[in-house]
């Protein structure tokens, strides 16, 4: 991360299996308040490492309904554990980030991700 220059733009996406939890509590410059299921260490970890980078987890910033939030289900279990990750001054080209179902990169998770520049 401290290699990328500042002037490019970055953005990270990928399974992180954490859970980050809708409450934003000290993380309110990196989470915008909207996720599904609860807090755990991993997911702890992922907000540490944004607000190191000043970075946004771009998911969070979008109100959706729960089917474009969880991006994996195992039998009735669901989560959200894939995350886009950008830096904080390119928030406002983030325009949606949301889970299209049927869209798949594997059989278990569906991301997707869509930016101006």
């Amino acid at each position: 991360m401290q290699e990328i220059p500042v002037r490019e733009k970055l953005f990270i996406g990928g399974d992180l299996n954490g859970h980050i939890r809708t409450s934003r509590c000290v993380f309110d410059s990196v989470h915008g308040g909207f996720d599904f299921g609860k807090r755990n260490e991993l997911g702890n970890l992922i907000l540490n490492f944004a607000l190191s980078y000043d970075l946004i987890l771009a998911n969070t910033w979008f109100r959706k309904r729960v089917s474009h939030l969880i991006t994996f289900r195992r039998g009735s279990s669901a989560s959200q554990i894939d995350f886009f990750l950008t830096r904080r001054v390119d928030r406002g080209n983030c325009i949606d980030c949301k889970v299209i179902s049927g869209e798949s990169i594997v059989t278990q998770h569906t991301p997707s991700f869509r930016s101006l520049d």
